[in-house]
């Protein structure tokens, strides 16, 4: 099968393309790839933005959304299985996490393991630990805990990273509660080694 390659202008038609995702997609919530060209634009595709000289990036959380709704509707048409998801907990299925108060998250995955873990307990105060709270105002801190607090109501069932190992980037992670399945996308950041979930989101 030929790589399909999309225009960031041909957006509103990726529910279609993730339906002919190729056994060579990278690992994506979706099997649609997001790539950043080097002529400054967006292309979209079922293989590995290497392949077209790009970058893999993340797709908005909205568009991620929307292809896995189209994704999960074309499966209950056609009688196919389920959509799967193939991102950085697929090997950590069985891993319970840090122990609490032990040390932090060093890696991206560690970090959304340490979030899977402490989401399925609904501690949330152990959620708040994966949270930068450094310089943050109260009004603000005030904030993260409402939005903390609806985490520890629902379930964490993939993530992917998006970004530098050595600075930070999105992790995009698929939530799971009584509605179903849906992409959020977190900012993540490394400071002292460690790292964390920024104060800002988007479901």
């Amino acid at each position: 099968m030929r790589p399909f390659l999309v225009s960031i202008l041909a957006c509103a038609a990726l529910s279609t393309c993730a339906l002919v995702s190729s056994p060579g997609s990278v690992r994506a919530a979706t099997g649609v790839a997001r790539c950043a060209m080097p002529d400054g634009t967006f292309a979209y595709t079922n293989v590995a933005c290497s392949r077209l000289g790009g970058r893999h990036v993340a797709l908005p959380a909205d568009v991620q959304n929307r292809i896995r709704r189209e994704r999960v509707h074309e499966a209950r048409l056609t009688g196919a299985p389920p959509p799967v998801d193939d991102g950085l907990l697929v090997a950590a299925s069985l891993d319970p996490g840090r122990p609490k108060g032990q040390g932090c998250a060093t890696t991206p995955r560690q970090l959304a393991v340490d979030l899977r873990a402490s989401m399925a307990q609904g501690d949330v105060n152990r959620i708040a630990e994966s949270f930068d709270w450094a310089g943050m105002s109260h009004a603000t801190a005030m904030r993260m805990m409402a939005r903390i607090q609806r985490l520890g109501g629902m379930a964490l069932v993939d993530a992917e990273f998006f970004g530098s190992p050595a600075a930070g980037g999105t992790l995009q992670v698929v939530l799971q509660d009584a509605g179903g399945h849906r992409v959020t996308d977190f900012d993540v950041r490394r400071h002292g080694g460690c790292w964390f979930v920024r104060h800002t989101w988007s479901a």
